[in-house]
């Protein structure tokens, strides 16, 4: 009887104790459920209000406080930075033509290398992890690094930098192209969307683009003339070209 009694307790003692550890574990899932809840919920109020933002640079510096960073927040960030180095090429530019603000020229063009060289990395840690990415966010991720080499070439030769690094520049952005159109195919994105990278790349790559690419850039006029050229090259806001017509479809 004693034994009996005994193994009854002993029974009763590890059956008390595991449903302890059960509600403790339970408890503690649920909390970090719940943790993950709010946080998840509150990242989305925030993304929401950066998105609403219309100032670029304001709402740039409030994905950047986001965590964790995502890469659609990355995304975001880019397009945003993209959208800001359009105007400094602007201010850039209208500095050039006037004789009051043409010391502000170099200013503008520092500030401009900069935010596209931070644009270029951004973009390239972001995609070093392109097979785990949805094939949405890579392609837009590729077009705009793309865009952004293709500005940096134009500002280059716009404060006279060697040609050469110009050429390469060039030449990233049409790989960048590339595979911008292969992910946009796997993304199965509407024509409207295929069309970007593609007419971004065909554009870059055109017959007489090439050879001002090959052409000996030994003298001023010939330089003058592939920035002219390449000036128009460079995408609309946004990093995106504006696209053949939705009929159109150009294979790569």
């Amino acid at each position: 009887m004693k034994k009996t009694t005994w193994i009854s307790l002993t029974f009763i003692i590890i059956l008390s104790v595991t449903l302890i550890l059960l509600g403790l574990y339970f408890t503690r899932e649920y909390g970090d459920a719940s943790t993950r809840e709010a946080h998840d919920t509150l990242l989305q109020q925030r993304l929401q209000k950066a998105d609403a933002t219309a100032d670029d640079i304001t709402a740039t510096a409030a994905y950047m406080k986001l965590r964790p960073a995502l890469p659609e927040i990355q995304l975001r960030i880019v397009q945003r930075q993209w959208r800001t180095a359009l105007q400094l090429l602007q201010y850039m530019q209208r500095a050039r033509g006037n004789a009051e603000l043409r010391n502000e020229k170099d200013v503008y063009g520092s500030r401009l290398r900069a935010l596209l060289d931070e644009m270029i990395g951004r973009c390239s840690s972001t995609l070093a992890d392109a097979a785990t990415l949805s094939p949405g966010i890579v392609w837009q991720l590729y077009n705009t690094a793309g865009s952004a080499k293709v500005l940096s070439a134009f500002v280059m030769l716009e404060t006279d930098q060697n040609v050469d690094k110009v050429q390469s520049f060039m030449r990233d952005a049409l790989t960048d192209y590339k595979a911008a159109i292969e992910a946009v195919d796997k993304a199965g994105e509407p024509s409207p969307q295929k069309n970007i990278p593609r007419w971004n790349f065909e554009v870059l790559s055109g017959k007489e683009n090439v050879q001002k690419l090959e052409v000996s850039m030994t003298n001023v006029e010939s330089k003058q003339t592939l920035k002219e050229n390449l000036e128009t090259l460079i995408p609309e806001i946004g990093g995106y070209g504006p696209g053949e017509p939705v009929e159109t479809i150009i294979k790569k």
